[in-house]
């Protein structure tokens, strides 16, 4: 038991980073994405923005994704989790989380397992969110998060039916 204390302290603070301290470097978040028409990515972010085909998930910014996300990972709901997250920004976190010790091979044991880890040491689900950037496609949020003080850039994008936290997102340098 001493030893998963010990484990899940070192554990969490890298699920903290990970899960929770996202940043990108300017250049990468004003990049369009591929799948963005240069309309949509250019347009001011006090413009109007087209709305995709509606849908529920669409209906909220990126900022409450975001919080519903932050959510889903405290929960957990580890599908809605999940499914908030670009493949390879899951994969990016299995493997850093897997780097310190623990042994999980899909982004669903990742979000269970951490949610056990902030349930048991406490931690604070306050997250500050700030946009930096928003058009129809992309957004780039500054988020801080409660007691720690742990801060990153989250780089989203959306597609026709929800927004999606993707693998630019990084923590502040520290």
């Amino acid at each position: 038991m001493r030893r998963f204390r010990t484990l899940g302290a070192m554990t969490l603070a890298t699920a903290a980073l990970v899960l929770t301290a996202c940043t990108a470097a300017p250049d990468d978040a004003a990049e369009p994405s591929a799948s963005s028409s240069p309309t949509a990515t250019h347009a001011p972010s006090t413009a109007p923005a087209p709305a995709p085909a509606a849908s529920a998930d669409t209906a909220d910014g990126p900022v409450e994704s975001f919080r519903a996300w932050f959510e889903a990972t405290r929960t957990p709901d580890p599908a809605a989790a999940c499914a908030a997250l670009s493949p390879a920004l899951a994969e990016r976190m299995l493997a850093e989380l897997n780097q310190n010790g623990l042994d999980l091979t899909t982004c669903e044991e990742m979000i269970q397992a951490t949610s056990e880890l902030y349930r048991a040491t406490g931690q604070s689900a306050d997250v500050d969110v700030q946009v930096q950037s928003e058009t129809a496609t992309d957004a780039t949020l500054f988020v801080t998060y409660g007691a720690s003080g742990d801060c990153g850039t989250v780089v989203m994008h959306r597609d026709a039916s929800s927004w999606i936290i993707t693998d630019e997102s990084r923590e502040c340098a520290g």
